[in-house]
């Protein structure tokens, strides 16, 4: 790809960068927010998407703006990128038919209809900066109208954006703007370890255009007109930090939870009744336990994935190489991150326990309060920290770094990330409940969500609501856990 760009593909960027972090960073009222409307067509044969984008960003940041950032996630896919979004040891899953190259191209970028010269930076080349004339500086509050023209190229593998099979997932595919945080923009790169994106609300209208016998589930609720062997699925989705979708040849199954309309889409599934059960008493579940699922429509997709699952706001991708009770569980686990990432935003490069440990901890919530699923929930827990135990008896002499706090990129493989976000981060939640009772447990995880719902927060955020939950001073207990002090054996590590 190369470094320089007409500025018409940055400035679209930009402003659509701003537009995702402003709205719901800040919590910002609905006619604050920034609105991407974005015009895309499907090219089944050649496996490309056309898009044009519009953005009408708005400055809700503190600062006064002299560039816009924003990442471009598919640059990582590309021939020769720095930061491979697979895992070393999962290549040949990831690849099943050989290696595989896509990417993006900026075609154009235009500020109030002005062409402007563009830059691409980032330790892995997918950042674009646009800078801001001397007299454009955007002061906060301040909105800019940004257009960008962009193609992708879809690699064929097992990843949030990538096709196999009859399945093409478009998760973090279109240029996102860049959280503006302490000062600067946040530019991480697409890491291999965990969840690698940070971004913040806003406004969506998309028209997606497919072949007619494909399908489309996406974030957002959609209506669907029919023109010359084509679909276009015209999407609004308010108050978002992402916009996903998948399409493919899909049977679906719908049900209604509390005025929710929940779908499970599926291709090989041999018990979608039982997958859209899953989906619907999860959305119930969590509902009673932490506040209102804030969305009109959720679906959960079986599809070619990598992993386990991933979560988008209103979407979950469902791994089509996971089944049985495991199938079952990850529906639980992804449909909980509506809550924990999709709704409370937070750093997943930096804090990745916010989401996954609370998410992975309330997956064991939801079988104690569904007995049905014959999942003990005490059980649960002592296997998550017997299986703690073995690991850190196993590689306490090669890594005594017990800690929560890294980066993702700084474990040393996907392994270590998940044990520490997820295992430990499930049993630090379990500490936590035990130590302050569950009304005042679950009354700090209601002030969380409904302070923190369509913003993203910091730890000291959690932390602070369960403080004022329960009246205690929690931080020296967070941090026993999340700077490697606690013991396995109930101690403290020296």
């Amino acid at each position: 790809m190369k470094k320089k760009f007409k500025a018409i593909a940055v400035l679209l960027c930009a402003a659509l960068v701003f537009a995702v972090f402003t709205a719901c960073g800040n919590g910002k009222k609905e006619e604050e927010l920034s609105k991407y409307t974005i015009n895309a067509v499907y090219d089944e044969e050649n496996k490309t998407v056309s898009a044009e984008m519009t953005l009408s960003y708005v400055n809700g940041t503190d600062a006064i703006l002299d560039e816009v950032c924003f990442h471009l996630y598919p640059a990582a896919f590309r021939e020769g990128a720095r930061f491979s979004p697979v895992p070393t040891d999962m290549v040949s899953t990831a690849y099943p038919e050989g290696m595989s190259f896509g990417g993006i191209a900026v075609n154009y970028v235009t500020l109030a209809g002005q062409n402007q010269t563009v830059e691409i930076a980032g330790e892995d080349e997918d950042i674009l900066v646009v800078a801001l004339p001397e007299d454009g500086k955007l002061y906060p509050g301040e909105k800019a109208e940004i257009g960008v023209g962009f193609t992708l190229e879809i690699p064929c593998v097992r990843h949030r954006f990538g096709y196999t099979g009859s399945t093409v997932n478009l998760g973090n595919w279109y240029p996102v703007a860049c959280v503006f945080e302490d000062g600067n923009f946040v530019t991480d790169p697409y890491y291999a370890n965990g969840d690698p994106f940070y971004s913040d609300c806003a406004d969506y209208e998309v028209n997606l255009t497919v072949p007619e016998r494909l399908t489309v589930a996406s974030t957002g609720s959609a209506t669907v007109s029919a023109n010359e062997g084509k679909k276009t699925y015209s999407i609004a989705a308010e108050n978002v930090r992402d916009f996903a979708a998948v399409i493919g040849e899909f049977k679906m199954l719908g049900t209604e939870v509390d005025g929710i309309d929940v779908n499970y889409y599926y291709v090989n599934d041999a018990s979608p009744e039982t997958s859209l059960t899953a989906a619907a008493d999860s959305i119930k579940t969590f509902g009673n336990l932490f506040g209102k699922y804030p969305y009109e429509s959720y679906s959960a997709v079986e599809t070619s994935f990598l992993h386990g699952g991933m979560e988008y706001p209103g979407l979950t991708m469902i791994s089509d190489l996971v089944n049985g009770d495991l199938y079952t569980e990850v529906i639980i686990h992804e449909t909980a991150h509506q809550w924990w990432y999709a709704a409370v935003g937070n750093n997943e490069v930096t804090h990745a326990w916010m989401d996954e440990g609370l998410t992975e901890f309330s997956t064991s919530l939801f079988y104690e309060n569904n007995p049905s699923y014959n999942v003990d929930y005490d059980k649960r827990m002592a296997v998550a920290l017997s299986a703690y135990i073995l690991y850190y008896d196993s590689f306490k002499h090669i890594n005594k770094d017990t800690s929560m706090t890294r980066k993702v990129s700084e474990y040393s493989d996907g392994f270590e990330y998940t044990y520490m976000n997820y295992v430990k981060g499930e049993l630090m939640f379990e500490a936590l409940r035990n130590a302050l009772g569950d009304e005042n447990f679950f009354g700090g995880l209601k002030t969380y969500y409904e302070e923190y719902k369509f913003k993203n927060a910091r730890p000291d955020d959690m932390i602070g609501c369960f403080e004022k939950a329960s009246g205690r001073q929690l931080k020296s207990f967070f941090d026993s856990w999340l700077e490697g002090k606690v013991g396995m054996y109930g101690g403290m590590n020296g």
